[in-house]
């Protein structure tokens, strides 16, 4: 008989490939769904069987610890499995670090540098799946494999790269290191130029060592804060305020401030000279009631001061009448104790 003619067995062989699909379906659906950081390290027993979670708030935290730092711990059973459950992350791409301490230390210690250096750092969010696994007999990352999630593996190739600069200070020239030393900087810088993850673009700007470079290559750096520039993350704030400043922006700002100093300090003196000539009643005399002022303070009657000027009377008394109005006295008295 030809099953695949028959009408009854074609709906059967129909209804059970759809089954098998949703079935298929439905498994890779859970698998998406499925979120965590898990992983297999096989340790000597020179390491605690435990494995610690911490967040890095910025770059400049990556290579400090402290007890505050560690967010969560995960025993590993006789097999070196351990897991961490991620969705107390947050939605956004944040740096972790995952580390193992050695028997008799802290757990709040880090060893950077060597084989036996007992951190790596992972990219993720509360939706990530990520898979490490170690080789056994070797040091705890030294290798190491990631899986699953693409910035996290991109972060260990940055590692990688940079783990060349430590092999450069053996055997050779110093100048032959340095030159190899900056072509791995320069490298790094690169793989930061194309990277299209902010995060991971700016691991690997970090490695690079960009303080010294900034100023030979700043054109390089205003097209990155270009690049970058609606990236408001923690990570690029503190890293905006590593660059260093433009020192001649710096110079010609203090040189326009203090010429407004001067120029306030030199205005303002000569507005309060105005101000206090203006304060000063005397000034709203002519030259000649000033004259006839002064001999009213020395006693001399409006005669005398008729006779001693060569005008008239009723001029000098005028004159009295004007100087009494613009000092607002009211006697000779006054005039004479002004």
């Amino acid at each position: 008989m030809n099953y695949t003619t028959n009408p009854p067995y074609r709906s059967l062989l129909v209804l059970c490939g759809l089954l098998m699909f949703f079935q298929s379906a439905l498994g890779q659906s859970t698998s998406k769904q499925k979120s965590g950081i898990q992983g297999k390290l096989q340790l000597d027993s020179i390491w605690n069987p435990v494995v610690y979670l911490s967040h890095i708030p910025t770059l400049n935290d990556m290579y400090t610890m402290s007890n505050g730092m560690i967010i969560s711990e995960a025993p590993m059973d006789s097999l070196g499995n351990f897991s961490f459950a991620t969705q107390y992350f947050s939605e956004e791409d944040q740096l972790y670090r995952i580390h193992v301490s050695k028997r008799n230390s802290p757990a709040a210690s880090l060893i950077i540098g060597g084989k036996e250096e007992n951190h790596i750092f992972l990219i993720g969010n509360k939706n990530v799946s990520i898979t490490i696994e170690n080789v056994p007999g070797n040091p705890p990352f030294y290798p190491v494999a990631i899986s699953g999630y693409e910035p996290s593996k991109e972060i260990r190739e940055i590692d990688h790269i940079y783990s060349y600069v430590d092999s450069t200070h053996f055997g050779g020239s110093s100048m032959k290191g340095e030159f190899v030393t900056q072509a791995i900087y320069e490298k790094l810088r690169y793989v930061a130029d194309t990277s299209s993850h902010s995060l991971v673009s700016l691991y690997a700007l970090q490695k690079s060592k960009f303080e010294s470079n900034y100023p030979l290559n700043k054109s390089y750096y205003e097209a990155y804060l270009k690049k970058w520039r609606r990236e408001n993350s923690t990570y690029f704030k503190a890293f905006k305020t590593q660059l260093p400043r433009d020192n001649s922006n710096y110079y010609t700002y203090i040189i326009i401030g203090l010429g407004f100093f001067i120029l306030g300090f030199v205005l303002n003196h000569f507005l309060k000279r105005k101000r206090k000539k203006q304060a000063n009643p005397l000034h709203k005399l002519s030259v000649q009631e000033r004259k006839i002022l002064e001999e009213i303070k020395q006693g001399r009657s409006n005669k005398e001061i008729s006779e001693a000027f060569n005008i008239g009377l009723s001029t000098v008394k005028s004159h009295v009448s004007n100087i009494y109005t613009k000092l607002n006295i009211k006697s000779r008295k006054e005039a004479m104790d002004f």
